[in-house]
């Protein structure tokens, strides 16, 4: 009887071990109820403003992944059955990793600082849900994921602090210390690299350009000085995708300036030659001039206002959203094909003249303003971009427009954007050689020619989307086919020239 008294003890810390193990596992259900409330409460007023907030909809998807799946595993997946029993849709870890990106992509673009973004602060939106400990932790983890090395490191860094300041707990906390060790030694080696290359960059030449477009797409946007000697190799630094085959690394960081700019930023002497009118060289637009605001002379960039109603839009879009999927990019250098990739990320779906009797008419219209025949034009492209949704630069000239068109069609002489939606931040279309931004506004168009009179594409129509920061941005894609433009442009008299309308828009 008396080793029974040993036997009650350990019997006794047993207990104790477990009531204080489930009582650990209760608070953390606990808490998980309690930010899920705050996150309810807080959405409850207008939902569609709330997940339009970029940090918000990362907080909400890593609640229904990576939090309820630390909870369901503390509950031994009980409820978790009844759940799954009934119609409920949860996120997967791809959907955590998409949101992520896609803010991490935000705060690169518009160099947002982490401190402020973790209070839910973020452009042109109400604030948000502060970030957790935790929250910063994931963040920092993805990041360091998708090679975005400086960014994993003020995450992290950010998490010990949240960590140390509230005392709250973090998964996996321990690997904190591993994801900072490792996000500054691969920093610190992409460095020494860049340092050692500048001292023997005339023998390594080759190993600088992986090393440039190896920075072109982790984010380093540090622009090399026109005196220094590493500027001709940086010009040289080129992306595997074909649609950036031109871009280098001054386009890239002209890329975000621009994005980030209020205006365009011509010269004063050349904004006097542009001019804003009334166009109505065409019956169609004599009882309804059209406005035309140009952008740049050669190539032809105008912008145009008031093209398509509201009643319209909400038509095409009401088409487009049942088709809509992700969009994929050419990658033909890489051997690639169409793939998903993160150079475009936006669905998109196709309108083509049977699918209702509006698309006939907006070809109609698109023509008696641009002069072009749609007879070889593509389908409409609806374009809808979400949380973080951007399109990186690229020419809209494709490289072999016989294999990918057939022979009949030609090359993308021309591009027609129409703007269906505001867009309450981010989100401009940009051009970095000629220092354009144009802003989202709903009802206009963008239009521009892609190449010269001697049918190469021009590299000054480089252009991209600028990461959506806020909203939802959609737009529709028209792009004008050679065939069929024999006598509606004409070229000039240099083959570097740009094409020309065949009627005169200044004498409307």
């Amino acid at each position: 009887m008396e080793t029974l008294l040993d036997t009650q003890k350990v019997l006794v810390e047993t207990l104790n071990g477990y009531i204080e193990s489930t009582e650990r596992k209760l608070d953390k259900i606990k808490k998980l109820q309690s930010s899920l409330i705050h996150v309810q409460n807080a959405s409850s007023g207008n939902f569609q403003e709330f997940v339009s907030n970029p940090i918000n909809a990362f907080v909400l998807i890593k609640k229904f992944t990576v939090d309820w799946d630390e909870a369901r595993t503390v509950m031994s997946c009980q409820p978790s059955n009844e759940i799954a029993a009934g119609n409920v849709v949860f996120p997967d870890q791809d959907d955590l990793s998409g949101a992520a990106k896609a803010l991490l992509r935000v705060q690169q673009t518009y160099s947002l600082e982490t401190d402020y973004l973790s209070e839910g602060k973020i452009l042109g939106a109400a604030n948000g849900l502060p970030l957790s400990a935790d929250d910063c932790f994931e963040l920092g983890r993805q990041a360091f994921h998708a090679g975005f090395y400086d960014s994993a490191i003020s995450w992290l860094e950010l998490s010990q602090q949240k960590q140390f300041e509230n005392g709250s707990d973090i998964r996996n906390s321990s690997e904190i210390l591993t994801y900072l060790a490792m996000s500054e030694y691969q920093l610190d080696r992409i460095y020494k690299n860049l340092n050692r290359l500048e001292r023997n960059s005339l023998e390594r030449e080759s190993e600088f350009m992986h090393l440039a477009s190896s920075l072109l797409q982790l984010g380093f946007m540090s622009v090399a000085k026109p005196d220094n000697p590493l500027g001709g190799f940086l010009e040289k630094a080129v992306s595997q995708n074909i649609f950036v085959g031109h871009t280098n690394i001054f386009d890239e960081a002209t890329y975000r300036k621009l994005c980030q700019s209020s205006m365009q930023a011509l010269s004063a002497s050349y904004s006097s030659n542009l001019k804003c009118h009334l166009q109505s060289h065409h019956p169609y637009l004599l009882l309804q001039p059209v406005k035309e605001e140009q952008l740049w002379d050669e190539p032809k960039i105008s912008l145009f206002y008031d093209i398509i109603s509201d009643r319209e839009i909400n038509i095409m879009k009401s088409l487009a959203l049942p088709a809509l999927k992700r969009a994929e990019v050419a990658e033909y250098n890489a051997g690639l094909g169409h793939r998903v990739s993160d150079t475009r990320v936006t669905k998109i779906a196709w309108l083509r003249e049977m699918d209702h009797p509006l698309i006939p008419k907006m070809y109609h219209r698109i023509e008696a303003i641009t002069g072009l025949s749609s007879s070889s034009a593509e389908p409409f492209q609806m374009a809808n971009y979400g949380l973080g949704g951007h399109f990186h630069l690229h020419m809209d000239v494709l490289p072999d427009t016989e294999t990918y068109f057939g022979p009949e069609m030609g090359n993308r002489v021309a591009t027609w954007l129409t703007y269906l939606s505001d867009v309450s931040g981010g989100g401009a279309t940009v051009f970095p050689r000629l220092n354009i931004t144009v802003w989202p506004k709903k009802g206009s168009a963008l239009f521009w020619h892609n190449v010269k009179s001697n049918g190469i594409g021009d590299i000054l129509t480089l252009h991209g989307a600028c990461p959506v920061v806020t909203g939802s941005k959609w737009v529709t894609n028209v792009w004008f086919h050679e065939r069929g433009q024999e006598f509606r442009l004409k070229c000039g008299i240099h083959p570097e020239s740009s094409l020309l309308p065949t009627h005169a828009f200044e004498k409307s």
